[in-house]
């Protein structure tokens, strides 16, 4: 092939990628975007209906995933994990993990029940909470697993006594406690409603009886991320992929098609 011949085969060549590579960048970041809105209208869906209660037997995860969901019982508070880096609003901290024992059954699900800071002098210490020692109701979104943060490399399996995590899963938590547990987590968005008087309400505080439907603080933020929030963030990065795309397309044509990379 002559000079001239690759002088506009090549420059057209990687042009052709250019264009490909940023329109495929461009359309991912348009899929990102339209699932935020899906997920954002389930979830706003699930808000606006009644919890579906959640029982001990058998259940299909895919049903209850996303879906606004009851569940009572006992937190099995011997098996407390917390999960480390966890922030909320720049304010490192921990995710808190506890089985509950559904009520009637010899089954367990595993509840996100929500953030708490960690202790800025000392890192490795946990925060004491306000743990319900009592039978509870609870309501949350269900979630078929839990989210889990970037490891470099792979941390060992925690061990008996561990109760600080790096992450954790269905799967990894099962095999630690030894729980029969629901294939589905609970991410608990409201504060714990006592069903059983009788009992003493904080485990590591003073001990008050407190009457069935009362409200429990344990302390913890329930503030989750709002799937939608950041859907102008993809759009955004869409419009810059889609703005490379156009620039290339346009320098190939200047240069290769109008002739002002041509030779005289």
């Amino acid at each position: 092939m002559s000079a001239p011949a690759w002088r506009r085969v090549v420059p057209t060549l990687a042009a052709l990628a250019l264009i490909a590579l940023t329109v495929s960048l461009g359309n991912w970041q348009m899929r990102r975007a339209d699932e935020k809105r899906a997920l954002q209208a389930q979830r706003e869906a699930a808000e606006a209906s009644a919890p579906l209660p959640l029982a001990g037997g058998t259940i299909d995860p895919a049903q209850l995933d996303g879906r606004r969901i009851s569940a009572r019982g006992r937190f099995d508070l011997a098996h407390s994990v917390f999960i480390d880096n966890r922030t909320h609003q720049g304010i490192a901290g921990f995710h808190v993990l506890t089985p509950l024992k559904i009520a009637g059954s010899d089954r367990y699900v595993l509840v996100l029940r929500g953030w708490v800071a960690r202790d800025p002098a000392e890192r490795s210490r946990l925060p004491m909470l306000n743990d319900p020692a009592a039978d509870v109701e609870l309501i949350g979104i269900g979630q078929r697993d839990l989210a889990k943060t970037l490891e470099l490399g792979e941390s060992a399996p925690p061990g008996p006594a561990d109760r600080l995590w790096q992450n954790a899963d269905l799967a990894s938590f099962g095999r630690w406690s030894g729980l029969p547990l629901q294939p589905l987590v609970l991410r608990q968005t409201e504060a714990a409603q006592r069903v059983a008087a009788g009992e003493a309400v904080a485990a590591g505080a003073a001990q008050q009886p407190t009457a069935a439907g009362a409200v429990l603080d344990d302390g913890l933020l329930r503030e989750w991320p709002v799937p939608g929030s950041d859907v102008d963030k993809h759009l955004g990065y869409a419009f810059q992929w889609y703005g490379l795309a156009t620039l290339a397309l346009g320098l190939w044509l200047w240069f290769v098609v109008f002739g002002k990379g041509k030779e005289k």
